[in-house]
């Protein structure tokens, strides 16, 4: 009787045996080898997540790195007798949305309980799924577009087989995807062997975002956004005098 009582307060009064002590456990940061944070929110029944904070840093790197040379040559270049103003507000505004986007990435975050998921994405867009509105979790290994290495991704559904809320390896750790699955009172399916991107379009489409279902059409649109942006911006610099 002893040791069954001993039992039972570890196991508390969860269902699911074991996984209930080891997700209240979870209230430090595992942001190490597997990336990503798990937190304890202050409600107990749900498990906090976070993106891999490397992968801000990885940008805020690259970005520095590519910028700074070019503005370097650019004041090099203008300062004499060139237009100055231009690169200088240039270089104002490229910050501003740097900041920007530095501020909305570390709003990201998923929070997951038995009976709902919620997400907050890049553009702070609030998600809440509840759990009888999920047909179930889908997990796969998809290979990057370069096709040498492979990244978990988990896909939550909705009835109809659409993607709902979606966590790629690039962002997230292995580790919260587990604990989506191990949380969520839903069906589960893992597909054993890897795959690519393009059989992911195929054999499970309503899984992807529209740019990966249509990868052309999505490169032309960049494209001519990218273009549309610089004649805006040299358009207003024109007006201002500043060219």
């Amino acid at each position: 009787m002893a040791y069954g009582a001993r039992l039972e307060s570890v196991l508390g009064e969860s269902p699911r045996g074991f996984e209930s002590p080891i997700l209240r456990q979870i209230n430090t940061e595992m942001d190490g080898p597997v990336g990503g944070t798990v937190t304890r929110p202050s409600d107990t029944d749900s498990v906090k997540l976070r993106p891999h904070v490397s992968v801000l840093r990885q940008g805020l790197l690259g970005v520095v790195a590519f910028s700074t040379p070019v503005f370097i040559v650019l004041y090099f270049l203008t300062v004499p007798h060139g237009p100055w103003k231009a690169v200088l507000a240039t270089q104002v505004l490229a910050s501003i949305v740097v900041v920007v986007a530095l501020i909305l990435y570390l709003r990201v975050g998923i929070w997951v309980n038995r009976t709902s998921i919620t997400e907050i994405g890049i553009l702070g867009r609030i998600k809440r799924v509840e759990a009888d509105e999920i047909g179930s979790v889908f997990v796969a290994t998809v290979f990057e577009a370069s096709g040498t290495t492979s990244l978990p991704q988990l896909f939550v559904r909705d009835k109809q087989g659409k993607q709902v809320v979606r966590m790629r390896g690039q962002y997230w750790s292995k580790a919260s995807m587990d604990i989506v699955v191990a949380t969520l009172d839903v069906p589960k399916h893992t597909r054993q062997d890897s795959v690519s991107t393009r059989e992911l379009r195929d054999s499970y489409p309503g899984l992807l975002y529209w740019f990966e279902r249509r990868p052309v059409i999505a490169a032309l649109a960049f494209v001519a956004l990218v273009g549309l942006v610089g004649l805006v911006i040299w358009a207003l610099f024109d007006i201002s005098g500043m060219t």
